[in-house]
């Protein structure tokens, strides 16, 4: 519990938005927003080591039982977090990593709005008095983040420039809201006339002292944020690359190390990457070639094949009602697969929905969130429809496939519903076994026959395969290989077929979180490997459900302990 306590007292706001009770946490996190500063950077890399050691130095548990499991996760994610943080800039917990303090998908300026509109409860005048104690913490915040993007900068550590664009263009316009354009204090006065048991003074009170925050001290805020970004381009690299810093090299091994558990190098990773991108695009071809598109490259023919009449959903609110009445009928037709391959359906269900249009700048283009620990909040999973471009009809099995059944809300509901997993472990979650797993379940939906009748979907899936293979030479070919923003963002459309809009979102992406695009990828293929081997020593005595039990049953952790713990399953299984 003490390790759980820690880092929930390093970032208050991951305990609100896992749901936890203050008790669970051991003190009323609700008032508090996470600590930006350089301070406390350094401070919690100190602590993780003095815990870190702390851990290694336990009395070991029986080899393969959970206590031992949960042990290693936890020493793992420290080992992780120090191996990646020691470089001394950008950001991060035991999860995941950033090399820069903010990018245009992160930071203050975006998360803590999106965590009191999204999370914070708002329900009693005590929750209310949380809220603002918090809005009246957002500017300090931000003035830490920009703190510390000076600092690394004299540091040499600067984002690209590209990307420190995007972050003033969200800045500034927040610097030019008032109360009566504001998602946030708007979402307020929404939430405070609900609160019984106020009278008229009391809610007149409240909403006086959001809009003096709001204008008095955020705005502002928001304004040194932008000017301050507008300055670092000046210094900026033009492209991207984390090769660019003095220890790009050491840090994106270890990124790498962290997200996929592999050793192999770069290098190695980008041919692999080439390798199955030049096999993916062959099957690719024989798909389409099947379903009459024969002219152009693959990627020129799945471009042509997303602007077909019925791919296109409108751009209008009937559109977009449309698209989300399908992914919520393409949410039930995995269950079929889940129960033969897996096991029951979980029991919680899964929300789909539009990301709101306020968040819908900084969002990735969809995203699954767990269902929080007080069940206020229930899984949901978000699609942004900023550009109804981006989603033809025969890409959307694949995507709900990947996002709930049987992918990530399976692999989270199985996690919560057998239970057993310590609060330090509900912390942390391992990227490669998590993404992993999303991306090997759209294969076992294929396998599953979900496709038989929908050979456009079975394109969408090659297409998704492609994309993940595709990740891996593009992470790497800009971190490694030297590559350009340009260069990159032209060999995803050529490879793909996605738009210059979404392959530039891509590239932006892998930009700032280095390492986190080849997990997909190695994951799944770990995962796949480990079937085959386990296939191969059990042979008709192979089990899909009790193989899928031995990956889900022990929750996030990394692949290699997955993989220690694959092989004690099927080496029991063949005595």
């Amino acid at each position: 519990m003490t390790v759980a306590q820690n880092e929930l007292v390093r970032d208050p706001e991951l305990a609100t938005r896992l749901g936890l009770l203050p008790e669970t946490a051991g003190f009323p996190f609700g008032r508090y927003l996470t600590d930006r500063s350089q301070a406390a950077f350094e401070r919690a890399r100190l602590e993780r080591l003095e815990t870190l050691d702390a851990l290694v130095r336990t009395a070991r548990p029986a080899p393969g039982s959970a206590l031992a499991r949960n042990l290693d996760t936890v020493i793992a994610a420290h080992e992780a977090a120090e191996a990646v943080l020691v470089s001394g800039h950008g950001a991060g917990d035991l999860s995941v990593f950033y090399p820069y303090v903010a990018d245009h998908m992160r930071g203050a300026y975006l998360d803590v709005p999106e965590l009191l509109v999204r999370f914070q409860p708002m329900e009693t005048p005590e929750d209310l008095d949380a809220f603002l104690a918090r809005m009246a913490q957002l500017p300090g915040a931000l003035d830490d983040e920009r703190r510390r993007l000076d600092a690394d900068a004299r540091a040499g550590v600067v984002p690209p420039a590209p990307i420190l664009l995007r972050m003033q263009t969200v800045a500034a316009a927040g610097a030019l809201e008032t109360p009566d354009t504001s998602f946030l204090v708007q979402t307020f006065d929404n939430l405070l006339n609900g609160v019984s048991g106020l009278t008229p003074a009391t809610r007149d009170s409240y909403s006086k002292q959001m809009r003096t925050v709001f204008t008095g001290s955020l705005l502002p805020a928001y304004g040194r944020f932008a000017d301050a970004a507008g300055k670092l381009m000046e210094s900026a690299p033009a492209e991207p690359g984390i090769w660019q810093l003095k220890d790009g090299d050491r840090y994106y091994r270890a990124v790498l190390a962290a997200y996929t558990g592999t050793s192999e190098t770069p290098d190695a990773l980008h041919a692999r990457g080439l390798s199955d991108v030049a096999r993916l695009t062959e099957e690719l071809d024989a798909a389409l070639t099947e379903a009459g598109l024969v002219e152009g490259t693959v990627g020129e023919r799945l471009a042509f094949l997303a602007q077909q009449p019925g791919q296109l959903y409108e751009d209008s609110d009937l559109g977009r009602a449309a698209l989300i009445e399908r992914l919520s009928s393409l949410t039930t037709r995995a269950s079929a697969v889940v129960e033969d391959q897996i096991g029951p359906v979980p029991a919680s269900a899964v929300t789909v929905s539009m990301v709101p249009l306020a968040f819908a700048a900084s969002a990735p283009s969809a995203a699954y969130t767990p269902r929080t620990a007080d069940g206020r909040n229930p899984a949901r999973f978000e699609i942004n429809l900023t550009r109804m471009s981006d989603w033809p009809d025969y890409s959307l099995p694949t995507l709900v496939f990947h996002e709930t059944l049987p992918g990530h809300h399976l692999e989270s509901a199985m996690t919560t519903e057998n239970g057993g997993l310590p609060l330090a472990r509900q912390l942390i979650w391992n990227v490669g076994y998590g993404e992993g797993w999303a991306s090997y379940a759209e294969t076992l939906a294929d396998e599953g026959g979900l496709y038989t009748d929908d050979p456009l979907g079975r394109i969408g899936y090659l297409q998704s395969m492609l994309l993940r293979a595709a990740r891996l030479v593009a992470d790497t070919g800009i971190h490694q290989q030297k590559w350009t923003r340009e260069r990159t963002v032209a060999y995803i459309i050529a490879v793909t077929g996605l738009s210059p809009e979404a392959a530039g979102d891509e590239v932006d992406r892998y930009s700032v979180w280095p390492g986190q695009a080849a997990a997909y990828w190695i994951g799944r293929q770990r995962i796949l490997d480990l079937r085959e081997r386990a296939q191969r020593v059990l042979g008709p005595r192979f089990e899909p459900k009790a193989f899928h039990a031995a990956i889900l049953g022990g929750g996030p952790r990394p692949l290699d302990m997955v993989e220690a713990d694959v092989t004690r399953w099927y080496t029991e299984a063949g005595r």
